[in-house]
């Protein structure tokens, strides 16, 4: 599997980012830029998320990874597999 691209609607601090990915993809920002939520929104996509439970952010990905700035909770990842191209579009709701 290669991951082609991304669209961010709004996950975490990340809201209407798009990014793509070549051959080979190195993430190297400062600390604080986003790299772990990048890679958990990618998790997100390809795996869903869990329904929150409990209260504390740190043990609950939906209400760690809520957007920001509010909107739409999800975005999409195109990526190719076994010969064919796929996109997953996500929208994820606080339960």
């Amino acid at each position: 599997m290669k991951i082609l691209s991304c669209y961010i609607a709004g996950f975490g601090k990340f809201t209407n980012r798009s990014f793509t990915f070549s051959d080979l993809t190195v993430i190297k920002e400062d600390n604080g830029w986003g790299k772990t939520t990048l890679a958990a929104f990618i998790r997100c996509m390809l795996f869903g998320m869990e329904a929150g439970r409990g209260k504390a952010v740190e043990d609950n990905d939906r209400a760690h990874y809520a957007p920001w700035q509010g909107g739409t909770y999800g975005g999409t990842l195109t990526f190719v597999c076994g010969g064919g191209q796929y996109r997953v579009e996500r929208v994820f709701g606080k339960t």
